[in-house]
């Protein structure tokens, strides 16, 4: 016998659910295969999650969306990081700043060598380092580094961490319509159980075939197993068979 198939997708999910609604539409209450209850509860559990469903592609679009200005942010951030760091190393060897001035930024035990910019805990916290570090090492007297200066530095790191703040909490809104999701589908599924259920209790006292057709009408999903297909199958050939011989 051929088996129920709940949906697997949020797609069928609704075609599941519109096809019940689309035959309560077009037939009298009283001759439906479910009570006016369940219609009424078919009708909110649609609207549920088509709401939901929306809401959840618009977040998950709107994170995609701005992730490209978040990545150009984190790119354009990384890159003056780098350069200030560059020319740093290019002053000290140059000796126009003294080796020691490398402590001011946290970078003494770096051997001249450009630190980690890979990801944005590193972009973010190495770009606090050097500002800070050119802060105090001005306050000390000291004259500013160009090319680029600690001011288009400090824009650039600042402008990455409020696209960062932005996209986590882009992050986070798509997770709750995800996790929200995850529950609906359940939820969805069990009341499409429980509808597909009273529907074949409602089809009549007929053949299984025909209660099958009947609840099919309903968007009921039947799957046959594949011994089940080959039996068809060949009760099919036998059928041709039989008609050619006559």
């Amino acid at each position: 016998m051929p088996y129920r198939r709940l949906p697997t997708t949020d797609k069928a999910r609704l075609r599941a659910l519109d096809a019940a609604l689309n035959i309560a539409a077009d037939r009298d209450s009283g001759k439906l295969a479910f009570s006016k209850n369940t219609l009424f509860e078919l009708k909110n559990v649609k609207s549920n999650f088509e709401n939901h469903l929306k809401h959840y592609e618009f977040d998950l679009k709107t994170e995609s969306e701005k992730s490209a200005d978040y990545k150009a942010a984190f790119e354009k951030a990384r890159l003056y990081v780098l350069h200030f760091m560059q020319v740093l190393f290019m002053n000290i060897e140059r000796e126009e700043l003294k080796k020691e001035m490398l402590a001011f930024y946290g970078l003494e035990d770096f051997a001249g060598k450009i630190p980690s910019l890979n990801n944005e805990e590193e972009v973010l916290g190495w770009g606090k380092k050097i500002i800070q570090g050119e802060q105090k090492r001005m306050q000390k007297g000291g004259s500013p580094i160009y090319n680029p200066s600690i001011a288009l530095v400090k824009v650039n790191v600042e402008n990455f961490n409020d696209a960062a703040v932005f996209q986590q909490t882009l992050k986070r809104n798509t997770l709750r319509s995800y996790e929200k999701m995850q529950l609906l589908r359940k939820e969805t599924n069990d009341f499409i159980s429980k509808l597909w259920n009273e529907i074949e209790e409602n089809t009549g006292d007929v053949p299984p075939k025909v209660k099958r057709q009947r609840a099919q009408e309903y968007g009921v999903v039947y799957v046959f197993r594949r011994n089940e297909k080959k039996k068809i199958k060949l009760e099919g050939m036998q059928v041709d068979l039989m008609f050619e011989f006559n």
